[in-house]
Formats: structure tokens, C-alpha cells, sequence
């Protein structure tokens, strides 16, 4: 794995790091790829009870890279070929959904678009004071897809989640923290500390009841999840075509341009 960084502090907790583009951590497809492998790596790992996955001070992580040649220049590939890049998202979600571990995310900074659904994934979510929540897409001109609406939705409610996703706003961790988004603050830089000391309250519980426990809040929370998200990644094929989203896109980089090339955080 060349952008995540994969360490046991213990035998039973795995720390994840996603070390992805630039400050802000950026996604992308290889990273989205190697999300999946180091899932199923640790399903096979019996001795992992509780996985850590935090990012860096700046940013867990503000979403996928604008960038890559697969966003940018999106019409130089057919409709199956752009299913099946797209759909990388939606299986690193799933795989880590189905975890027998216990997930936690540890945010620092920014959780944006692709970081946000990676972390709704996830089962506990720790951020710290200075975090900053978004779901940016629908100002590219996207859909949000990964099936991250069913679990945003079960997490936060419908009225949130069209706050959240439908007028893209951006919220501060003590709001999250009161909609539900997030299960624990903690000060800047204390994140990770703070989901370790989470994951090894995991640890005291029985292992088969917790399992069994994960699977059946799981079951119970997201009962319709695949059939109402199943096909968010042919709607976000489908958005590409539109005009607004490759007008959104060449303004995303019209704007680099004339920043001498920063990120607009609120874009990702």
C-alpha cells in the first residue's frame, strides 16, 4: 500500500493513515482501490478487533482529487469504463461497513465529499474541535453517491441530510456532534488519542455479542439502503453529462489558475 499507512499499536487495534494528495489529503481512485484491499486484509486478520482510521493535522481528508485525469477529463472515457472507475467508492464504503472490527474515524481539520462518506461508513466518529464537516458535490454538479445518502440518513435524519448534501452546507464539529455526525470531540490534535481510547473501550465487550451487535444496528438502520442507492453511481455517470457539472469543473480550475493553483476546499 503506497497511500495508506497500516501499523498495530496493539495485536487487536490497526491505526489506518490515509496519506493521500497535498495538505488537505486528497482521495483518489488508487487510494479508493487500496481502501478496499486493506478492508479485506483486515476481515482476514481475526486477531483486529477495533481499526483506527485518521488522516493528517490538516485534514482527514477534503475528497477526491478535482485533478485526476478520471474527473477532468471524464469524456475520454466510455459510459462502462466510468461506471466501473466510479464505482471504487461505493465498494471501499461497503467493505468497511461489513467489518467485523469496530471502525473509528479520528478527524482532524477537513471531512469533506469522498472523506465525509468514508466516514459515515464507519462505525464511531471522533473529531476534533477545529473539524469541519461538508458535502460539497452538488456545487461540481454531482450526485452524492458511494450509497453514502442511506447511511447519511440514518445517522443524522432526512432534514439534516438535505442540509448537509441538498444546500452543501458546511458545519463545525460541535454541530455534528449534535446532529449525531459524530460521537466525540476532542481538542485539536487529540483526535487519534481519543478514538484509540475508543477503540480499546471497544476491547472490554465480549467479542461475539459486539459483532453480532454491529451487524444487527447495521441491519436495522440501513434495511433499505441498497435498494434506494443501488444505482448512485450510474446517476453520478449521468450528472457528468450534464453541462453544469463540466461548466463546474472548469471553474474549479479557472480559480487554481488565478490562486496560483490553491485549493478551494469548498469544491472538493
Amino acid at each position: 500500500m503506497t497511500l495508506l499507512r497500516l501499523h498495530h499499536p496493539q495485536p487487536d487495534i490497526a491505526v489506518l493513515e490515509l496519506a493521500g494528495d497535498g495538505r488537505l489529503n486528497l482521495m483518489s481512485y488508487a487510494m479508493l482501490r487500496e481502501l478496499w484491499h486493506a478492508a479485506n486484509e483486515l476481515q482476514m486478520n481475526r486477531s483486529v478487533r477495533a481499526v483506527v482510521v485518521t488522516g493528517t493535522t490538516d485534514a482527514f481528508s477534503a475528497g477526491m482529487n478535482l485533478k485526476q485525469d478520471e474527473i477532468r477529463n471524464f469524456e475520454q472515457y466510455s459510459v462502462e469504463e466510468r461506471l466501473d472507475i466510479h464505482a471504487s467508492g461505493a465498494r471501499a464504503c461497503a467493505a468497511w461497513e461489513a467489518l467485523d472490527a469496530v471502525t473509528i474515524c479520528a478527524v482532524e481539520g477537513y471531512c469533506i465529499g469522498g472523506g465525509l462518506a468514508f466516514a459515515a461508513a464507519c462505525d464511531w466518529r471522533v473529531a476534533s474541535t477545529s473539524a469541519q464537516l461538508e458535502a460539497p458535490e452538488l456545487r461540481n454538479g454531482m450526485n452524492m453517491s458511494w450509497q453514502s445518502i442511506p447511511r447519511l440518513v440514518a445517522l443524522i435524519g432526512p432534514a439534516r441530510t438535505r442540509r448537509l448534501v441538498m444546500r452543501a452546507e458546511r458545519i463545525d464539529s460541535a454541530i455534528a456532534l449534535d446532529w449525531g455526525l459524530v460521537d466525540e470531540l476532542a481538542a485539536p490534535g487529540e483526535a487519534l488519542s481519543i478514538a484509540l481510547a475508543a477503540a480499546r473501550g471497544f476491547l472490554e465487550m465480549p467479542v461475539a455479542p459486539l459483532r453480532m451487535s454491529k451487524r444487527a444496528i447495521n441491519a436495522a438502520a440501513l434495511p433499505l439502503g441498497q435498494a434506494v442507492s443501488y444505482m448512485d453511481v450510474d446517476q453520478y455517470v449521468l450528472c457528468q453529462s450534464t453541462n453544469f457539472h463540466r461548466d463546474a469543473v472548469d471553474q474549479f480550475f479557472a480559480r487554481g489558475a488565478m490562486t496560483n493553483g490553491a485549493v478551494d476546499t469548498r469544491q472538493q
